[in-house]
Formats: structure tokens, C-alpha cells, sequence
């Protein structure tokens, strides 16, 4: 059964989101895209468009790989990047991928309607890894100050492990190398690889979000956020350092809880807010292979920054889903008269603390059990998102993302708790279900 909430399109491979902006009265997703099978091989950018971020439009392919004659440098994959405002018009920055090289490459949207894109024939920007110690060099974060475009790229270095390296160029196409950004040591961000580097400023504070590809053995959350000063023209430690001082980290911190968030995104949209996408890795599901399309978006996401710490909470749009709320009993098991797709628990912040799970059943008796034990003691409400077998938790500025797509509905729940103790209340929305043809037609 097809998830309500979450974005997927209708075959194929799906990761990372790419390229996302918000152009026109339109909320554009792009995202890495295998359209002839369901393994992740064969990375093109598929596509698709939202007027509300709630009613998606799938468009056809925007970006392929090759061919070798004429693009050689991606003639194996188009790999992830990103999308920025560029004479009245939007262009990409993205990985292209030949062998086992992986270098910047730059295209220009062909329509307003961003349909598909123009690779330049200044392709490769960079003509290789621009230091000798540099191992892994992908991924693209850009974004315009001070009259000159910077970008951050992800990698690692040869015995220094995951770092991010900053560059500028006045044109997009012509790029200097400004050194190593920040890396593992001058950050306490773990990770043997860094990828997918998602950085922004808000009022003179910089957050930079990295995923990372842990050491082998190595354990732990996949996506982290590193907050310091905004960074200025001179925020690097120069040309081959090794030092990793050119953001100078103040807090870092998980920004997701769960073991399915990974590669997130974000964007300006026209009002001001920071919107966040990131794939939800259903491959690593026990149910998650074997139907038309492997993985999903996740919710849309606002973030900010407050107190110097990275907040994240769901997008405004999605309480406008809201239809009718059921009280519940804040412990024990609850029973609904007819399954559910989709809905949101909702446990004020006395009930919140006194949760200590829950458990999710579907008619058939399959289940699955959320931990909320990194939520207690935070501020506010704690609201649970459950989707055809996803389940995205918020509290306080704080995310976890899970999924057992053996639970397609939702039959009964258990809420987890000391029924001597446990105060509060809680209550289970029926939510409406997005209309996923809403849009122009595909283009």
C-alpha cells in the first residue's frame, strides 16, 4: 500500500533529494534515480513539484547520465548537488560520476518549469580532487555572498577522515580552492567519509549538516549538524591545511534520532522558512524490497537555529491535514474501529515525558515498537507521524525516523508507560489524505 504522507515515486530507485528549491509558487524536488530497476545503480535526477509540499506532481527524468561522447565525465552517474538562483534562470551543481572519478559538474535549467537541464561545456569544473591527501570529493553545497559563489564539498582525507573543503569562483564555472573547511578532528563529528553537505546562515550564525560513512566497525546516528559563526570570504584554513580550523564548531549534535534519515537537504522557501527533505533508507527494511519502487522522502521539515543549537520541526503545511482528534488513554492499549493509513499522535508534554514507547499494530498482527526515550525531558508536545509502515517522531527541535512497511495500516496501538505516574493527555488525528495529482501534468 502506497504511503499517504511520504514522497516516492511510482518505480524505481530513489535516494538522496538534490537540487531542491522553491521557484515560481512551486516546492522542486529532485533526487538521485535509478528509473530502470530498484538497486541503486544507474544514477540519473528524477523530479518532482509541489504547489504546498503535501501534493506532489512526478515529472519525467531531468538529468542522465552521458552520453559518453558527449558528457564522458558522467557518463556512469549524475550524483547528488545542489540548485541556486542564477540569471533569472536556475542552474545545478552535481557530482558527475565516470569510473571511479567524482567531480563538480555545472548544468542550467531549460525551462522555467525546470523540466530538465543543460550541462556546460566548461564540465568537469574541477578537474580533479584539488589536494593529493583528498581520498573523497562529492556532493555540493552553493550558495552566493560577497559578490562571489562559494561551495562546500564533502569527502574525506588520507588520515584525517571525514572533512568538508570549501572553494569560490566569480562565475560558477572557474573555481579556486580555499582549503579544508572543518573535518573530524576539529569538530568531534564522527565519520571515516563525510557526504551530502548542507550548509546556511541565519543571523550570523552558520549551520553545517553532514552525513557520514562511519568507520568499519563503527557504529552510531548517520546525519549531524555543526553550528559556529557564519562563515565570511576568509573562513578557511587555507590552501592544503590539515588543521580543519576554518569553521570553528561552537555545538554539534544528531539530527536525527532514528536509524532511517540520511542525506538531508534544505532550502529557502519565498516566506522565510528553511526547508528540509532527507531519504528515508526503506532498503534497510526487512519489507522494503521487492515491490515497483524502493525509498522515500521524508516529511518536509522547518528548521532553524536557536540558542546556537539546530531545531527541527515538521512543516506547518502538515497540520493543515488535520481532520478529527480521539482522545486516548495516556497508558494501554487503544483499538480503532477501522484501520488507518496514515494519522499523528499527539502527547502533551506531561504525557510526552511519561511515554516510554510505542507500539504500533496493523490488522494482521504485525508491529512495530518506537523507542521515545531521547524525547523525554525535551520542551513541548511530542507528535508522531505514522504512514503506511514510516514513522517520524518530533519534540523539541529533536527528529527520529523509522519504518516497518509490514505495517501498511494501522489497526491498534500501546502506549508505553507507568499508568501511577503517567499524566497528561493524548490524542490521535485522523488526517486527510494529499491528492498526489494536484499540479500541472508531467512534463
Amino acid at each position: 500500500m502506497p504511503a499517504w504522507l511520504h514522497y516516492a515515486p511510482a518505480k524505481g530507485w530513489m535516494n538522496d533529494p538534490n537540487g531542491l528549491v522553491h521557484r515560481q509558487g512551486r516546492h522542486h524536488l529532485f533526487y538521485q534515480y535509478n528509473p530502470a530497476g530498484t538497486a541503486f545503480t544507474n544514477q540519473h535526477w528524477g523530479h518532482a513539484s509541489s504547489p504546498d509540499l503535501l501534493t506532489w506532481t512526478e515529472h519525467e527524468v531531468a538529468l542522465f547520465p552521458g552520453p559518453a561522447a558527449d558528457a564522458p565525465y558522467d557518463a556512469t552517474a549524475c550524483f547528488s548537488g545542489c540548485a541556486v538562483a542564477h540569471d533569472d534562470g536556475v542552474s545545478i551543481v552535481y557530482t558527475g560520476v565516470l569510473g571511479d572519478a567524482q567531480l563538480p559538474c555545472l548544468a542550467r535549467a531549460a525551462d522555467d518549469a525546470l523540466s530538465g537541464f543543460v550541462k556546460d561545456p566548461a564540465n568537469p569544473l574541477v578537474a580533479a580532487p584539488p589536494a593529493e591527501d583528498i581520498t573523497e570529493f562529492r556532493d555540493h553545497s552553493v550558495w552566493r555572498e560577497g559578490g562571489r559563489w562559494r561551495q562546500l564539498v564533502a569527502g574525506a582525507r588520507r588520515e584525517h577522515g571525514g572533512s568538508v573543503f570549501a572553494l569560490s569562483s566569480a562565475d560558477l564555472r572557474v573555481w579556486d580552492y580555499d582549503g579544508v573547511l572543518v573535518d573530524r578532528a576539529g569538530s568531534k563529528v564522527p565519520g571515516a567519509v563525510w557526504e551530502c553537505p548542507d550548509y546556511f546562515a541565519v543571523e550570523g550564525t552558520g549551520a553545517l549538516l553532514v552525513s557520514v560513512i562511519h568507520e568499519d566497525g563503527e557504529e552510531g546516528p548517520a546525519v549531524w549538524w555543526m553550528t559556529g559563526t557564519a562563515l565570511d570570504a576568509g573562513a578557511v584554513s587555507g590552501p592544503g591545511s590539515a588543521s580543519g580550523a576554518g569553521f570553528e564548531v561552537r555545538e554539534i549534535g544528531v539530527v536525527d534520532v532514528g536509524d532511517r534519515f540520511y542525506a538531508p537537504q534544505s532550502y529557502w522557501a519565498a516566506d522565510g522558512r528553511r526547508i528540509q527533505f532527507g531519504w528515508i533508507r526503506t532498503h534497510e527494511d526487512p519489507a522494503g524490497l521487492g515491490g515497483p519502487a524502493v525509498g522515500f522522502m521524508s516529511l518536509p521539515r522547518e528548521l532553524s537555529v536557536r540558542q546556537g543549537r539546530l531545531h527541527c520541526e515538521p512543516a506547518a503545511e502538515l497540520t493543515g491535514l488535520r481532520r478529527a482528534a480521539t482522545p486516548l488513554p495516556v497508558t494501554g492499549v487503544t483499538r480503532l474501529d477501522t484501520p488507518r493509513t496514515a494519522g499523528e499522535l499527539v502527547l502533551d508534554a506531561v504525557a510526552a515525558d511519561g511515554v516510554r514507547g510505542v507500539d504500533l499494530r496493523s490488522p494482521d498482527g504485525a508491529g512495530m515498537t518506537v523507542d521515545l526515550a531521547a524525547f523525554t525531558g525535551l520542551d513541548g508536545p511530542l507528535r508522531l507521524f505514522w504512514d503506511a509502515g514510516i514513522v517520524e517522531v518530533y519534540r523539541g527541535g529533536t527528529a527520529g525516523t523509522w519504518s516497518d512497511l509490514r505495517v501498511t495500516e494501522l489497526a491498534g496501538l500501546r502506549l508505553d508507560g507507568d499508568p501511577a505516574t503517567t499524566g497528561g493527555r493524548a490524542e490521535l488525528w485522523e488526517l486527510a489524505r494529499p491528492d498526489r495529482s494536484a499540479g500541472p501534468a508531467s512534463a
